[in-house]
């Protein structure tokens, strides 16, 4: 095998890395001040992805045009659910959270298949089958831009986390909420705002990576499945974890699949969190 080959998929992998990056520090968010893992996360971007489709049939809208637009629907897509959903059954327990996202996934999936049947879909983009060449490297247009997109908002997502006055109260309540409400903190409001963030993030994320999959009802599971491997491996609740471990899974799945076939590769994600489990059960930037 060439090294020009191994750096093709090293440099796949990282884009691809990027934007699991996002959707497990997506997660991140929701987990953190709401202490609800929310199982339905990967079916929210799947979603996003046909409203992508949708719209591309019914208006001829390019994705990248509906990203903005479906960023703003998911976020008070994902503040009325709080308000309406979580915030009530949150308050019997972390559980009935987790038994209310399961639901969302049976509901979202049964959706989708009843108004787009259960055939595979893809959605052409203007970037559609144009390629960067910078040899030895040949890039899609389409992953390049979702992975540099990625980039962009998981440090924004970052940055506004560790350094305004929003973030902090964020850090706060995940530290201790008992103290963040004692301190004035509105944590409902802010977990509200959490939550509509981390979905709307899904709702841009979705459009603008959704020339890379090929869309089915039921692909909302495997994106749910990478986002919490990513989480439990950059150390749950960890924010730079997360961007951390979706590169480690990013390349590790690219790579994988080169060496070892498509089979095989797709084991090894699975392998690396028996490993961090193993060997550094908190996460490899986790707190005990």
């Amino acid at each position: 095998m060439s090294l020009d080959v191994l750096l093709q998929a090293t440099v796949q992998g990282l884009q691809m890395g990027a934007i699991y990056a996002l959707i497990a520090l997506s997660l991140t968010l929701i987990f953190s001040v709401g202490g609800l893992l929310n199982f339905a996360h990967g079916d929210f971007l799947a979603l996003a992805m046909y409203g992508a489709f949708a719209l591309y049939q019914a208006f001829h809208m390019d994705a990248y045009w509906a990203a903005p637009l479906l960023f703003f629907v998911f976020f008070a897509l994902g503040v009325l659910l709080f308000r309406r959903l979580v915030q009530p059954v949150l308050a019997a327990g972390v559980l009935a959270g987790a038994q209310l996202t399961l639901g969302l996934v049976f509901v979202q999936e049964s959706a989708l298949l009843a108004v787009f049947g259960g055939d595979y879909l893809t959605v052409p983009t203007v970037l559609s089958n144009k390629n960067l060449v910078l040899s030895p490297l040949v890039m899609p247009w389409t992953l390049l831009v979702g992975a540099a997109l990625a980039a962009v908002l998981s440090v924004t997502l970052y940055v506004v986390l560790m350094r305004t006055d929003f973030g902090r109260q964020v850090r706060a309540i995940t530290q201790n909420r008992d103290a963040a409400a004692l301190m004035g903190i509105r944590i409902q409001r802010v977990q509200a705002i959490a939550f509509g963030v981390g979905i709307g993030l899904l709702g841009l994320t979705g459009p603008v990576v959704v020339a890379q999959f090929t869309l089915s009802p039921t692909m909302g599971l495997d994106l749910t499945l990478v986002a919490l491997i990513v989480m439990v491996i950059g150390g749950i609740g960890n924010f730079l974890g997360s961007m951390v471990g979706g590169l480690i899974i990013g390349v590790a799945e690219s790579v994988g699949s080169l060496l070892y076939g498509g089979t095989v590769g797709a084991m090894i994600p699975y392998a690396i969190l028996v490993f961090v489990l193993l060997f550094r059960p908190h996460g490899l930037l986790g707190e005990h």
